[in-house]
């Protein structure tokens, strides 16, 4: 893993059928520190992706956090 990456901001968020509910800002490697959870997503910690609506999987918040 890039130890650089790991230390970026990303706010974590829940899918629901009513909408988005924002878990909490917190950094990359505290993300994938969370349960395995299907629903939630993750903001890219290099765009202002909340504010157009691109959010990421766990599986590519874990292939950025490996990105040399």
């Amino acid at each position: 893993m890039r130890e650089s990456h790991l230390y970026r901001i990303v706010e974590v968020s829940m899918k629901r059928e009513s909408g988005r509910k924002e878990i909490g800002i917190m950094t990359v490697r505290q993300a994938l520190e969370l349960p395995e959870v299907p629903r939630l997503e993750y903001s890219h910690p290099d765009l202002n992706s909340r504010s157009d609506g691109r959010f990421l999987t766990r599986d590519q918040l874990e292939a950025y956090a490996r990105c040399a």
